[in-house]
């Protein structure tokens, strides 16, 4: 038995795909940005954490310039680091690293230290291994999303994460 089509029916397929066809590529370009956001929320997220941890438990004094050395190595695989000179003081990436202490030693307290100097969770006997013990370091990445989507994303997203290492010595 044949099915027979009723006279102007002819070409409402086509019509259908025409109009749901914007809103389906817009649908997986949405899911795309957003993996790519994820993806840079992680990689900031570790970018400070290795660099909190190869400041706190560096020996000698604590630089900067190592804690961007670290955070950089971590970022490099964005696109929007990727191919530019490497500077922690203007955005696409901004490393700003915190001693928290100036002892050596810090004992197990919730206490947060805000400025550097000597903070009532310190310790006054030192590391004998000669660690710098604490340190924060706060990572900034200026995001660029994939398709800029007016009233939604139309401009470049920032990142800030924050990481906090603490080296007990016993």
């Amino acid at each position: 038995m044949r099915v027979r089509r009723k006279r102007g029916e002819s070409g409402n397929s086509i019509v259908e795909v025409a109009l749901l066809a914007p809103w389906i590529f817009f649908l997986f370009v949405g899911i795309i940005d957003l993996g790519f956001y994820t993806y840079a929320v992680i990689c900031t997220e570790n970018a400070a954490r290795a660099a909190a941890l190869q400041t706190a438990s560096g020996s000698g004094a604590q630089s900067p310039k190592d804690a961007c050395t670290v955070a950089w190595d971590e970022l490099k695989g964005l696109p929007n680091v990727a191919g530019t000179t490497k500077s922690c003081d203007a955005l696409p990436v901004v490393v700003t690293q915190t001693t928290l202490c100036t002892q050596a030693t810090v004992k197990p307290s919730k206490i947060i230290c805000t400025d550097p100097g000597p903070c009532t969770d310190c310790g006054s006997t030192t590391d004998p291994t000669g660690r710098a013990a604490s340190s924060r370091v706060a990572v900034q990445y200026q995001s660029i999303p994939l398709v800029p989507i007016p009233g939604l994303l139309t401009g470049r997203i920032t990142i800030t994460r924050v990481a906090e290492m603490r080296i007990i010595a016993e």
